[in-house]
């Protein structure tokens, strides 16, 4: 009896504090165009940390559910493609002393700093209807100095209809959404083109 107590007690508390369903949050990174954008021949690098990449983030999503992803490993890809499609080369960097800023001639380093939130109208589906990513990102030059420091909120949203055969839609919209308006905002900043 005592057993069946204790069975009856956890499953409620499962039940009260919904559970973490797993997500990608990574956009279609062939969604980002280089319409309009005159390439700069310079090569540049981006960091993050090795705990960044691997932190675990968990924010509500529907029906009392929560939801859990890595943001920062899940939008590298994003970040990649943006800068790509402005510098010449970009290259991936272990720390801001990485041999390759002076072995490979980087100009800039970008270092980005990412925050989200989800939430749900929805209290039958458990993914989240609305998404929000922030983006705080800053260049250092070679020397480490910060010369650009800018910060995007995408904000997504997705219903049902939409997000039943993508369950992380909403996600993945505002994950575009910030990530369109860094790569307009570096592309069009006269900063980098000195």
């Amino acid at each position: 009896m005592l057993n069946l107590l204790r069975l009856a007690v956890v499953a409620i508390a499962v039940v009260l504090t919904g559970c973490a369903h797993q997500i990608k949050i990574t956009p279609d990174v062939s969604a980002f165009k280089s319409d309009g954008v005159t390439p700069i021949d310079k090569k540049v690098g981006y960091y993050i940390s090795k705990e960044d990449r691997e932190k675990k983030v968990i924010t509500p999503g529907g029906g009392g559910d929560k939801v859990q992803y890595q943001p920062y490993k899940e939008l590298e890809p994003a970040l990649q493609k943006s800068l790509s499609i402005i510098f010449a080369r970009v290259y991936s960097l272990e720390s801001l002393q990485d041999p390759q800023i002076a072995g490979n001639g980087l100009t800039y380093v970008f270092v980005p700093t990412i925050a989200t939130n989800s939430s749900s109208d929805s209290v039958l589906t458990w993914p989240p209807t609305k998404f929000t990513v922030v983006l705080a990102c800053k260049a250092v030059d070679a020397q480490g100095a910060t010369v650009w420091e800018k910060q995007f909120t995408g904000e997504g949203t997705a219903e049902f209809d939409e997000f039943k055969s993508d369950l992380s839609l909403s996600a993945k919209r505002a994950g575009e959404k910030a990530f369109a308006q860094f790569q307009q905002a570096v592309a069009s900043d006269p900063q980098f083109r000195k």
